[in-house]
């Protein structure tokens, strides 16, 4: 569950009935004295949901007993998921500005607009839907909770067609989607049937909630199709997965489409686990998103120093003003005595071949950068942090690089392993050996 996420800690069922009468008949409590709900009774499910919703965000919700009954808890994880992915990713001044997403299959209970607006104030939603009946029960939730200027709904017509984005509409900063997971009921059935235990609360869902031609393999995989073509008019892609057996054919397929920005998540609410997969056009790459390692490229790197925080400063600057590399120079320490250097390069310059170049160039007052052979397409972006130890270790300093910007990651991964070996060089390491505690 996602750090900030309030359901770390169960909520109090207790105290949630004597605060709603409508929730009171469902709580039942044990010998011990808990609290507790029976989550395969779907009234008492909704309840808990109307409850929370309106308890921590003010907002007012309905929805029918045969549709999905959105868990707050998860809704809420991937929430808080594109809150990090845009902090990472957006400059100053988007962040302050109008931030619009897309809601695919918003379903009755219009349940990700109405908590990414009621969490982030500048947050709009365009939601689309292709049940009739769905939709009607969101503009209905939405105009109850006074939301018609920054929540509109579309009704898809079309269900082979995803994204219902005109040509001459606006860019958006992220798109979501809960696709349906199966391919037939019987996939359903199947699915219920092969879990090791039984299930811990009742599944509730109409039929194009959890049915769709192809699963949502297929599902997920025409949204890639899609963004083929709209590229950058959303700057993140993004979809939650029910099935980890989704995810490894989806990587496949976006870097067959040569798409190398994407990683995935996790979401995780008591026994379930869902994940989260999402891909950009942009080159920006995500500092502080969480992603599951083993689906994800690895932008992001860490080694322990024996040297004062200070000292590893200092050589890292040097070692960065010897490569010709552009960074932030700090103007102050951030929290747990750690320094930040933002860097830019845009030509390799660490390389034995870009070395001898710019030798060449320095005895060679005619040649310019217009004859480097080793410019790149776009400049490499990343960040290094620099941080003393919370180990025993005397004088132990926590080296951290992280890449957030770029296309290709073999230049990253090749500049990195310059930086490492050069900064470990100025701890008296030598090939082949490592520090240890």
């Amino acid at each position: 569950m996602h750090s900030r996420n309030i359901y770390i800690v169960e909520p109090d069922f207790k105290k949630l009935a004597e605060e709603f009468e409508a929730f009171k008949p469902f709580v039942k409590t044990t010998s011990q004295g808990r609290s507790f709900i029976d989550f395969k009774d779907p009234k008492a499910v909704k309840q808990l949901c109307v409850c929370l919703m309106r308890k921590d965000f003010n907002i007012d919700i309905d929805f029918p007993l045969d549709t999905l009954c959105p868990a707050v808890p998860n809704r809420l994880n991937y929430i808080l998921w594109l809150e990090d992915l845009l902090n990472d990713t957006l400059t100053l001044g988007e962040k302050k500005n109008e931030i619009r997403g897309i809601d695919i299959g918003v379903g009755a209970s219009c349940i990700y607009p109405l908590l990414g607006c009621a969490q982030n104030q500048n947050w709009t939603f365009l939601g689309t839907e292709i049940d009739a009946r769905s939709v009607e029960y969101a503009l209905k939730n939405i105009k109850s909770n006074n939301l018609q200027d920054r929540i509109s709904i579309k009704y898809n017509e079309d269900p082979n067609k995803i994204f219902l984005i005109e040509d001459n509409q606006i860019h958006y900063a992220f798109s979501m989607c809960n696709p349906p997971f199966y391919s037939s009921q019987e996939e359903v059935d199947e699915g219920l049937t092969n879990k090791q235990s039984k299930p811990y609360a009742v599944c509730t869902g109409s039929e194009n909630e959890m049915i769709t031609q192809g699963g949502e393999l297929s599902f997920i995989k025409t949204m890639i199709d899609e963004s083929l073509h709209l590229k950058k008019r959303i700057r993140w892609y993004t979809s939650m997965i029910g099935l980890k057996s989704t995810i490894r054919p989806l990587i496949r397929y976006l870097t067959a489409k040569g798409i190398s920005n994407h990683f995935v998540t996790s979401f995780t609410q008591g026994k379930t686990t869902r994940w989260g997969i999402a891909w950009s056009f942009y080159t920006d790459r995500p500092i502080t998103a969480y992603m599951v390692e083993e689906y994800s490229t690895l932008n992001k790197f860490e080694i322990e120093l024996p040297k004062k925080r200070d000292d590893i400063l200092e050589d890292t600057i040097a070692i960065l003003k010897d490569l010709e590399i552009e960074y932030e120079c700090p103007s102050s320490t951030g929290k747990d005595n750690e320094t930040i250097l933002r860097c830019c390069v845009d030509r390799n310059t660490w390389s034995r071949a870009a070395r001898r170049q710019r030798k060449r160039q320095k005895l060679d007052r005619d040649t310019t950068d217009s004859q480097d052979k080793n410019i790149f397409d776009e400049p490499v972006i990343f960040q290094i942090q620099i941080r003393s130890s919370s180990t025993a270790a005397i004088n132990s300093t926590v080296f951290y690089i992280v890449w957030t910007s770029g296309q290709d990651r073999e230049i990253f991964i090749s500049l990195w392993s310059h930086l490492k070996k050069r900064i470990e060089e100025q701890c008296g390491f030598k090939r082949g050996t490592h520090y240890k505690n």
